[in-house]
């Protein structure tokens, strides 16, 4: 996951960093115009509102599924960025090692916890044979660890989990993938990762190889309302979130690896 480059972009896409370098440039005028304060507020309440990427992603980005749940598949691969690696680092004295041993029953999974509770699902219903995850390691916290302790508290087996490659981005993570289903004869996939993440993700997949079945966690089936028109942080994240996928796809296609 996150590098020196994608850490650069990350700061980059931060909905509020052109606010900063605009405020800046209005300090050293000596002039300041009316019409672009408005401009600036302007920019402020689109990339507030939850209604932005809410509108954009609903009716623009989203992907639909293609999983069949009466089929049963030969894997399900579930992306990485699940466990909330922050609250992970912050705890690295011997104390709280010491104490966090002791909680084996509990794990502390992020926003993204509902791709590993997919595919806990899809493993217990028979949709898949196998979970395929990537060996995941952030800021010195292996989440892959993790998380194969959290499906074995929720019943599932060694024999059910495979764990193959370490990578550094979500291509990685496909080529990982699809370099173990080539070699192991598995030709029929679900990808499973978070809606605004899939149309990236499943690009990658289908560069090289067979289009695995869609199956996307964390939509936003809830209507418009007022309080989408509202600025609020978490206008300002879903933002960020949306400028992430839009310009990591558009980089990615640029280059030809899509």
């Amino acid at each position: 996951m996150p590098s020196t480059p994608q850490a650069t972009v990350q700061f980059l896409l931060n909905p509020l960093f052109p606010v900063f370098f605009l405020l800046l440039c209005f300090l050293l005028k000596r002039r300041r115009g009316r019409f672009g304060i408005f401009l600036l507020l302007v920019y402020l309440y689109v990339v507030s509102i939850p209604a932005t990427s809410k509108l954009v992603m609903t009716h623009w980005w989203w992907v639909p599924d293609t999983v069949d749940f009466q089929k049963k598949y030969d894997a399900a691969v579930v992306l990485g960025g699940i466990v909330d690696y922050k609250w992970y680092a912050r705890h690295t004295s011997s104390e709280d090692r010491a104490m966090l041993a002791q909680l084996t029953c509990y794990h502390h999974l992020g926003a993204r916890a509902d791709r590993i509770l997919m595919g806990t699902a899809v493993i217990k219903r028979g949709v898949a044979k196998t979970l395929l995850l990537n060996d995941v390691s952030v800021r010195g916290v292996n989440e892959t660890r993790l998380l194969v302790d959290f499906l074995h508290k929720q019943g599932i087996t060694d024999e059910q989990i495979v764990v193959h490659g370490r990578p550094s981005n979500t291509l990685h993570e496909a080529r990982n993938m699809q370099e173990y289903a080539a070699q192991h004869g598995m030709r029929e996939l679900i990808l499973i990762t978070s809606a605004h993440h899939m149309r990236r993700a499943a690009a990658f997949f289908s560069k090289k190889g067979p289009k695995p079945a869609l199956l996307s966690t964390g939509r936003d089936l809830t209507p418009l309302s007022r309080e989408h028109f509202i600025p609020s942080s978490d206008g300002l994240e879903d933002t960020y979130l949306m400028l992430y996928e839009l310009v990591g796809y558009g980089s990615y296609a640029l280059l030809g690896k899509l």
